[in-house]
């Protein structure tokens, strides 16, 4: 039987990011995070924001290092894709900050107006996207289509270690879900042990009164706690950088199998009339749905296995919160699948999750003749 130390204080040392000093919520982000923001304007034009969020710099791992040092070099000289990127877009207006903390770049932000459809096109030109933008004067409509082609983002290398670590991972998951159910079936019938139980299981994530309150397992919880907490502890570690490597599996799974260049926002001026691929949200939000593996996991929550332990513990330290609430997870009803799913049945439902759909396209009116005056912000008031 293994300790019953919490998962964030047993993770092995390769496991814990190289990153020193960090909260945990930085060990399950990625080191670089890219998001591209497209907000079209009632007239047609498009503010484009490209923000890429670099890590603290601090350090055990010399590869990761270098590869967060080479980031905000390029940053900051011009060298980076989005930089090109925007110049191909032959903007009308463009700005671009970053912010510094301790000397080191922490983020940066490029916008540019792009006022005409073929700029948007040609932004994308280095992908492996082919985009269309189109303004119908005749019916005062907009059309974006995006039809991916296949990521060229990943070398040789990268693609067929993904293969084993899909195959592994997979394997590792189905053993989590039995762990995670095999303690679930027990808490059905023993309903008053599911606080400590649980508690135990999340207590790195707990305030000290959570902590001082959960009492003794018995042998018997204690093993279940330990084998599902074992686990979750293999599982997670596709969000963190191993020694010898300058990414995460998650990271090195969007390389390989997500066409998009960032992670995909757009905001429409108004309701959408058609949307095909993206995932509708209020106020005309729409977004591209991220393709990497722990997207892909947590899209299946629910599936065989709810409320999630281990999304509810990564979600949880990434929100950055002090400590996770235990209470909201306690009142959320227990539900274990009657057919737990073998390593194979998750790997196919994963890779189900990892193809992009073969159409993006949305739609919905313009005012090509809206002269309302440009704001980087939309909250901007005019001078």
């Amino acid at each position: 039987m293994i300790s019953a130390t919490p998962l964030r204080r047993r993770l092995a040392p390769a496991v814990l990011l190289g990153l020193l000093g960090l909260s945990i919520a930085s060990c399950f982000e990625s080191p670089v995070r890219e998001d591209l923001l497209l907000r079209f304007l009632a007239n047609g034009a498009v503010v484009a924001t490209s923000t890429v969020r670099v890590a603290d710099p601090a350090s055990a791992n010399p590869l990761l290092a270098r590869r967060l040092a080479e980031t905000r070099r390029a940053i900051l000289d011009g060298s980076d894709p989005w930089s090109a990127r925007f110049a191909a877009a032959d903007p009308a207006a463009e700005r671009f900050s970053w912010e510094r903390r301790l000397g080191d770049v922490r983020s940066a932000s490029r916008s540019a107006l792009i006022a005409e459809p073929a700029g948007l096109e040609a932004f994308f030109r280095d992908t492996s996207l082919s985009v269309s933008y189109t303004l119908k004067a005749e019916s005062g409509t907009a059309e974006l289509t995006i039809v991916p082609g296949s990521s060229s983002r990943a070398s040789r290398r990268e693609r067929e270690d993904m293969e084993k670590t899909l195959a592994r991972w997979s394997e590792q998951i189905a053993a989590y879900l039995q762990a995670g159910g095999d303690l679930y079936t027990y808490l059905e019938d023993h309903p008053e042990r599911a606080r400590p139980c649980l508690g135990k299981l999340f207590e790195e994530r707990l305030a000290q009164t959570d902590r001082d309150s959960l009492g003794e397992l018995s042998a018997a919880e204690k093993e279940k706690v330990d084998q599902l907490d074992e686990i979750m502890q293999k599982v997670v570690e596709v969000l963190t950088v191993s020694e010898g490597e300058d990414r995460s599996s998650d990271e090195i799974s969007h390389l390989v199998f997500d066409p998009f260049p960032a992670r995909l926002i757009l905001k429409l001026p108004g309701a959408p009339l058609a949307v095909e691929g993206f995932l509708a949200g209020k106020d005309g939000v729409l977004t591209a749905p991220s393709l990497g593996l722990w997207d892909a996991l947590a899209s299946l929550e629910g599936r065989w296995l709810a409320p999630d332990p281990i999304l509810f513990y990564v979600q949880s330290a990434q929100k950055e919160e002090e400590t996770a609430d235990l209470d909201a997870f306690l009142k959320k009803p227990r539900k274990v699948g009657s057919d737990l799913p073998a390593a194979k049945e998750v790997r196919s439902a994963l890779e189900a999750r990892l193809k992009p759909a073969s159409l993006y396209r949305a739609s919905w009116k313009v005012q090509l003749e809206d002269e309302t005056p440009f704001h980087w912000e939309p909250e901007e008031k005019a001078p």
